[in-house]
C-alpha cells in the first residue's frame, strides 16, 4: 500500500471506521446535540462545539500544507469562537468538519506519491524548513484528532451523567 493510501485508511479509519484506540469520530458525535455540544461543564475548558470548530480549523490547514502552502495557524483561527448554538448551527458545523476532510482526502488523492515526502516550509520569511514533510503533517493531525475526539468522548459521557 502506498503512503497516500495509508494515510487516506488512517484518516477515514479515525473519522468514520474502527480506530484501534477506540470509537471513531462518527460515533463519539454521534446523537450530540447542540445543547449538549454548547454545555460548558467547567469555567475556561473548551465545549465539544469549540473542539469541533477546532477539528475543522486544524484540518483546514492541513489540507493548504499539503497543497503546498507554509505552516501557519488556520485561517479561521486555532480555536474559532461560537457564535450561536441553534440545533441549525450545530448541523451546519458538523457539515463543515465533514466538507474540509472531504476536501483533504481530495488534496491527498490529487498529491503524487513522491510529494507527500516534501517538507513543508514555514510561511513567513525566512521560509525555513519546519522538519515535517505533508505526510508528518497529515500523521499529525490523525494524532491531533484522536486526542480532541477522547475529550469529546469524555465530556458527552460527564454532560449526559451531570444534571
Amino acid at each position: 500500500m502506498s503512503l497516500r493510501n495509508t494515510l487516506t485508511h488512517r484518516l477515514h479509519d479515525t473519522w468514520h471506521g474502527s480506530p484501534w484506540y477506540g470509537d471513531s469520530c462518527d460515533k463519539i458525535l454521534s446523537g450530540v446535540t447542540a445543547e449538549e455540544a454548547a454545555r460548558q461543564l467547567v469555567p475556561g475548558t473548551h465545549t465539544i462545539w469549540e473542539i469541533v470548530l477546532h477539528l475543522t480549523a486544524w484540518t483546514e490547514a492541513v489540507c493548504a500544507r499539503v497543497r503546498g502552502a507554509g505552516a501557519k495557524a488556520p485561517e479561521r483561527g486555532d480555536w474559532p469562537a461560537v457564535t450561536t448554538t441553534t440545533n441549525e448551527a450545530w448541523i451546519a458545523v458538523l457539515a463543515e468538519l465533514e466538507a474540509a476532510r472531504k476536501q483533504l482526502l481530495d488534496e491527498i488523492d490529487a498529491t503524487h506519491e513522491e510529494e507527500i515526502q516534501i517538507h513543508v516550509r514555514n510561511h513567513s520569511p525566512p521560509f525555513a524548513d519546519t522538519g515535517l514533510s505533508r505526510a508528518g503533517t497529515i500523521m499529525g493531525l490523525i494524532e491531533h484528532d484522536a486526542y480532541h475526539l477522547g475529550q469529546i468522548a469524555l465530556l458527552k459521557r460527564a454532560i449526559r451523567e451531570t444534571p
